[in-house]
């Protein structure tokens, strides 16, 4: 299943970031913010919250109502009330938050709807998290028509255009926000933005700047954890290990860092540490991307009633964010299809290509017309996921997989080969199929 999550870029960074770039990107499995990320208070002119030390994420909520409720005309707080209610909402797994955080920031545009670019910062990263990117693009916009110096604003906006599959102009959002604010958020869009192009060497270098310059243990751990991420998925399990025990050294609570640490493990043959560590990530935070990847490993290993388990809680899961207007993924695209839920997988995956045409979407559609048989259709939507040149093992898999159903050995041959090569780790279900198909390509010939 996935690789690591951008569940959003900048997630786990301090809440000067965090709240403020609120959105799924990327391929993967969540890089889930800590709870203990630092309270915003006021917000300065250039639109970055001044940031006081400790705290968090409830005591944040807790002081943003208590404040409302003696003054209750300050838009700024409920805009950052709202702001708070999505990153609620992340991070506890609970969707219920979203209308909640919708009403914040009515109520903030109500009271100011002139000069509000907060709250569409926050109705952006609403919009992104329920997979509605084209209203997430609208709102970064009409932020930046108020704040065309919001590093935040042209963060958002990158997100979204990510994800609507309009990559240069996502990257040339990147590279205004880097000019605007050269920090922790923007540098590690910025390394996002090459890794998707393939240049993992240039990736690595902006998040190492994005480690020196972590003004927090949670900016610190999300860097650690993206460039363990970086080297699992190119590969080298040990030194990803190392990383990643480093950010839980810088946060021990980080939910991300735990569950990156699991995958790690898991990877290096430690299959006990590494179900153990799943077992805690998933109990503290069932979100779907964790749950889908525990219970491939626990299927991978002959666990099946327990696979079974995690599967009902990914599913409970997938209806309670319908429920509160979230979008299915490619996560929720790829469980179906492999689970035999065919057409359930090829409607949202045709819905997804449509709404949401990120190089993810692309991969797990061609997945889904793969399984149903479609492979001339599953081929044109691979190329589309392989577009960027994206060192992703899982995609060249895929693509691997369709060749071999469509006779092209040549380049059934140089997907599998592709994929074992950047990644030997990348799926414990998928690695023994990849293995199994290039052996018996080569013993054919």
């Amino acid at each position: 299943m996935p690789k690591r999550t951008r569940t959003v870029v900048a997630a786990g960074l301090a809440f000067g970031a965090v709240l403020f770039a609120v959105a799924t990107l990327g391929p993967s499995s969540p890089a889930t913010p800590s709870s203990a990320a630092t309270p915003i208070i006021p917000v300065a002119g250039g639109g970055a919250p001044v940031l006081p030390s400790g705290g968090s994420l409830e005591g944040l909520i807790a002081s943003l109502q208590t404040r409302l409720e003696s003054v209750p005309t300050d838009h700024v707080s409920w805009a950052t009330l709202g702001l708070a209610y999505v990153q609620q909402a992340r991070t506890t797994v609970d969707p219920s938050y979203y209308p909640k955080a919708d009403g914040a920031l009515a109520r903030s545009l109500e009271i100011d709807d002139r000069d509000n670019y907060l709250a569409y910062a926050g109705l952006s990263a609403l919009a992104a998290a329920r997979h509605d990117f084209p209203a997430a693009k609208t709102f970064a916009e009409r932020g930046l028509e108020i704040n065309e110096y919001s590093a935040i604003l042209h963060g958002a906006l990158s997100d979204a255009e990510l994800q609507l599959g309009d990559y240069d102009s996502a990257f040339a959002a990147v590279q205004r926000m880097l000019d605007l604010s050269p920090d922790t958020a923007s540098l590690s869009r910025a390394s996002y933005a090459w890794e998707l192009r393939g240049d993992t060497e240039r990736a690595r270098e902006l998040m190492q700047r994005a480690l020196a310059d972590a003004p927090s243990p949670a900016d610190r751990t999300f860097a650690l954890v993206h460039l363990g991420g970086l080297a699992f998925d190119n590969g080298d399990a040990v030194t990803a290990l190392g990383l990643f025990n480093d950010a839980l050294a810088a946060s021990p609570d980080d939910i991300a860092a735990l569950a990156a640490k699991a995958r790690a493990e898991a990877a290096l043959g430690q299959i006990d540490t590494a179900v153990e560590h799943w077992t805690q990530v998933v109990e503290r935070a069932p979100e779907p991307g964790y749950v889908a990847e525990f219970a491939r490993l626990l299927e991978s290993i002959g666990r099946i009633d327990e696979a079974d388990r995690h599967w009902a809680v990914f599913d409970a899961t997938q209806q309670l964010f319908a429920a509160n207007g979230v979008l299915p993924d490619a996560t929720a695209t790829l469980a179906d299809a492999e689970r035999g839920r065919l057409d359930e997988a090829l409607d949202d995956a045709a819905q997804g290509a449509r709404s949401r045409p990120f190089l993810d979407m692309h991969d797990a559609h061609a997945w889904a017309l793969h399984l149903a048989g479609r492979d001339e259709e599953a081929l044109q939507a691979i190329d589309l996921a392989l577009q960027l040149g994206t060192r992703n093992a899982r995609f060249h898999f895929h693509a691997g997989m369709i060749a071999v159903a469509l006779g092209d050995t040549a380049r059934a041959d140089r997907e599998l080969s592709t994929a074992l090569s950047i990644n030997p780790h990348f799926d414990p279900l998928s690695v023994p199929v990849a293995r199994a198909a290039l052996a018996e390509l080569r013993t054919g010939r």
